[in-house]
């Protein structure tokens, strides 16, 4: 067998689908780090955006409406079995118009606070979804 036929043997070779395992599971637990490393970053632009807006954010018990967002939704299983009526709209175009008043401060400021916790929602069920597939974690 000549130097170029056995190349090109230990080349199949590594191409098999166990050859490419440490290199997955490794992508995998890279993937899931940044993820944790995210879903940390959410936690706290979620703190300081509700310190840079003031009262009533900060304040202890404060639950403001939940806004729909358009083409942000919740993380949710059954979304895409919701129908249209049901899945979040746009906000009325007089929405946009009261953007200038006290009211449209606020609701801008909801809208923005709904916005970091709708993200902090997705990277951390990112972070569980992608734990799962990590070697040795949980099944």
């Amino acid at each position: 067998m000549s130097q170029r036929e056995g190349n090109l043997e230990d080349d199949a070779q590594a191409d098999t689908p166990i050859s490419l395992l440490p290199h997955l599971e490794a992508k995998i637990r890279q993937t899931h780090s940044l993820a944790h490393l995210l879903s940390k970053y959410a936690e706290q632009l979620l703190e300081e955006y509700v310190q840079h807006q003031g009262d009533p954010f900060g304040l202890p018990g404060f639950s403001p409406p939940r806004l729909p967002v358009a083409g942000l939704s919740a993380p949710a299983a059954g979304h895409a079995g919701l129908s249209l009526p049901e899945r979040p709209r746009p906000p009325p175009p007089a929405a946009a118009a009261a953007a200038n008043s006290a009211a449209g401060v606020f609701s801008a400021k909801v809208l923005g606070l709904h916005v970091c916790s709708l993200y902090g929602e997705w990277v951390s069920r990112t972070e569980g979804d992608l734990g799962q597939l990590v070697p040795g974690g949980p099944a």
